[in-house]
């Protein structure tokens, strides 16, 4: 397969993806809001979400790693996925049914999301041209323009036809995925790869260890905005169309980015873990400017940061995996990242901002994250100071 066929169809397969995590996990908290839920019990239920997903992460890197299986888990969880979100739309409102389907969209779909990005992980790691930003790219551009048109179909319709649309994209997701490689089986025999040897052997990775805990201080802000965000647009005076624009508009600030990160790596000469801590200053500017809002114009710009906090980390932190984790481990750890940093984060950010938000106020929450954030970025930093010192020694 040529570069440029690997590319495109890589570039596919992340555009289908982000839609269907558009119509699904990105209207969870207005779904919530339309069933009439608490700010309180929003933040439960995304909390339950999370922490299923910080569970299910480790266990699907896990299999890439050992069993080279992308393409089946990829298929086996989207199609999951779908079912999960008819769950939520039709599942009446009742609180355990809703709490079900919203942890099984982050088992699937969200997991999924991260997933995909270990796929492209072991597959760089094997030598292939794939060019991880400017893919991805392809589900920054899908999402700005579903989450506007999906949006406008909410406004009018409610959010069950997203139903019919999810198994439309899951057909399209199967041509795509089958038509790419899965990853190479790994070099060790298959049973001397195990979860319990991926995780002794990331314990003793200080750097790895650091970058983890700032992720996780980074997710406590970045986890409170995405579960809040449409909320306070909502309480803004805005309407289901206007969280589709707001989405678009981040989505589409993110391309610039994710298609030029090569260059600015190149031409900034600053390694993945300073890119990371420069990603983790624009979550904490834009946790404390949502935090000090007092409109809704302002509310929407706000979400223009993602440009330099998400656009900005998503490939910097596949550059930092490539760097200090052991090739045989990549997605194992990738995902055990992801698992205790985001997920684990997520799960105390949505339980803390649940509760900042229902006593507090949205605005006392955003700015508490806010400094949380601006330490993780502090944390980032020394990681790349800790990597500059181990390349002088060597």
């Amino acid at each position: 397969m040529s570069a440029k066929t690997l590319n495109r169809r890589f570039f596919l397969l992340q555009a289908i993806m982000m839609l269907m995590d558009c119509i699904t996990v990105a209207y969870i908290s207005p779904i919530l809001v339309s069933l009439g839920y608490s700010n309180l019990l929003i933040g439960q239920v995304m909390t339950l979400g999370t922490l299923a997903a910080t569970l299910a992460r480790p266990l699907w890197g896990y299999l890439n790693d050992r069993f080279s299986c992308a393409r089946q888990v990829t298929l086996g969880g989207t199609a999951a996925g779908a079912a999960c979100y008819f769950l939520l739309t039709w599942g009446g409102g009742q609180v355990w049914i809703t709490a079900l389907a919203v942890m099984g969209l982050y088992v699937t779909v969200v997991c999924m999301m991260n997933f995909i990005d270990s796929w492209a992980l072991r597959l760089i790691n094997s030598g292939l041209p794939l060019n991880y930003g400017a893919t991805r790219a392809g589900g920054s551009l899908s999402y700005a323009f579903g989450a506007v048109i999906f949006g406008m179909v909410v406004s009018r319709w409610g959010f069950r036809p997203g139903n019919a649309v999810l198994w439309v994209l899951w057909g399209l997701m199967c041509v795509v995925a089958l038509s790419l490689p899965n990853p190479p089986a790994p070099d060790r025999p298959a049973r001397t790869v195990t979860l319990g040897r991926g995780i002794g052997t990331l314990r003793h990775n200080r750097v790895y260890c650091v970058m983890l805990a700032a992720l996780f201080l980074s997710t406590l802000a970045s986890g409170s905005m995405e579960s809040f965000y449409s909320v306070l647009i909502l309480s803004s005076g805005g309407t289901e169309q206007h969280v589709g624009i707001a989405l678009f508009l981040q989505a589409i600030s993110e391309l610039p980015v994710m298609f030029g990160y090569t260059r600015i790596r190149s031409k900034t000469h600053l390694s993945a873990a300073a890119l990371i801590s420069v990603s983790m200053l624009c979550y904490a500017l834009k946790a404390l400017v949502l935090g000090g809002a007092s409109s809704l114009g302002v509310v929407m710009a706000a979400g223009l940061f993602q440009a330099l906090s998400f656009a900005l980390f998503t490939p910097a932190c596949v550059d930092f995996m490539l760097e200090t984790v052991p090739g045989e481990y990549l997605a194992t750890g990738h995902l055990l990242f992801l698992a205790i940093g985001q997920g684990a984060g997520a799960v105390a950010g949505n339980a803390l901002s649940g509760f900042l938000a229902e006593y507090l106020g949205m605005g006392w929450m955003f700015r508490t994250v806010g400094v949380l954030a601006l330490l993780a970025s502090g944390l980032a930093l020394c990681c790349a100071k800790m990597l500059n010192r181990r390349k002088g020694l060597s």
